[in-house]
């Protein structure tokens, strides 16, 4: 194709971008302070496919943010999960996640574009900031129209511009107030430095606990597990939560208390002998969220200094 002069709001938009990296990771803590500007890119290559927008949820914790969309295209597909139409989730330690919301718009940029709305429904999470990033291909004039896209973090709203020779980047971003409860310890650090500050827990004396940290697939000592090595990790992580929350266990976040009573419920045994009655799912979905806690990965409960 054949370059043509593009106008004045485009090049200058152009100028304004001519630092930025569109090769930027996708998942990436918020920065301190977040850009308001819509700016574009041009360029033939563009991270996100022409004819589609891209939906990024930036957070500092984890979390599932749900978001309405419409628009008056009448070509292409818009990603439709039910009511909210997109959910995504941030997982442990927080960061970006982005997912393709709509994509194949077919109509080329002589034929002007199509509007795209996406509302982030309300959280409880404070919505800090709205960046849209348009992708323009370097050939097409593009008209005013084509560039009027809004962000208003008042309504929570972002309303962009599509056609099949440009794409958005939209990423919306929430900074949430960490109040730090407590800390947390691996059950590494209980098996190699924190041993003489082990307390009993689950019915099973100290030097049981201790045993019970210091047991592996390979080097249980005395600690059975019906060779299940999924199980004994579960125990372990519920041991090393109970250890962290101080014996305490609804002085946790809401979703490590639901998981520590769950994986009490589901595991039995005295002494160094561990049953379970629960399935490989649910020992594996108890895992992560208890593994998370202990690893300091949850708001509020960071790592604690090892020292």
């Amino acid at each position: 194709m054949t370059t043509k002069k593009l106008p004045l709001a485009v090049a200058l938009a152009t100028f304004a971008m001519a630092c930025s990296d569109p090769t930027t990771p996708l998942r990436s803590l918020p920065g301190d302070a977040p850009s308001l500007a819509v700016t574009s890119t041009i360029t033939a290559s563009p991270p996100v496919p022409f004819g589609a927008i891209e939906l990024c949820k930036t957070s500092n914790v984890a979390g599932t943010f749900t978001f309405t969309t419409s628009t008056t295209a009448t070509s292409g597909t818009r990603v439709d999960d039910g009511t909210p139409d997109v959910s995504i989730t941030v997982g442990a330690g927080g960061g970006t996640v982005c997912e393709i919301v709509y994509s194949g718009n077919t109509l080329p940029n002589a034929g002007g574009s199509n509007s795209f709305t996406i509302v982030e429904n309300a959280n409880a999470a404070t919505l800090s900031n709205i960046d849209v990033v348009r992708y323009l291909h370097p050939d097409p004039t593009y008209v005013a129209l084509s560039l009027s896209d809004t962000e208003d973090e008042a309504t929570r709203t972002a309303v962009v511009r599509i056609n099949s020779d440009m794409s958005r980047r939209v990423t919306f971003t929430n900074t949430t107030t960490v109040v730090t409860t407590g800390c947390t310890y691996t059950k590494g650090w209980y098996r190699n430095n924190g041993s003489s500050t082990v307390i009993a827990a689950d019915g099973r004396t100290i030097a049981q606990v201790q045993a019970i940290f210091d047991a592996t697939p390979g080097k249980p000592g005395s600690v059975t597990f019906g060779g299940d090595n999924s199980l004994l990790n579960l125990y372990q992580q519920l041991l090393a939560a109970i250890n962290n929350l101080g014996g305490n266990l609804t002085a946790g976040p809401a979703s490590v208390d639901a998981a520590v009573a769950a994986a009490l419920a589901g595991t039995g045994g005295t002494g160094l002998n561990i049953t379970t009655t629960l399935t490989q799912t649910q020992i594996s979905d108890l895992t992560e969220t208890l593994s998370s806690f202990n690893e300091g990965l949850l708001a509020g409960w960071p790592h604690c200094d090892d020292n």
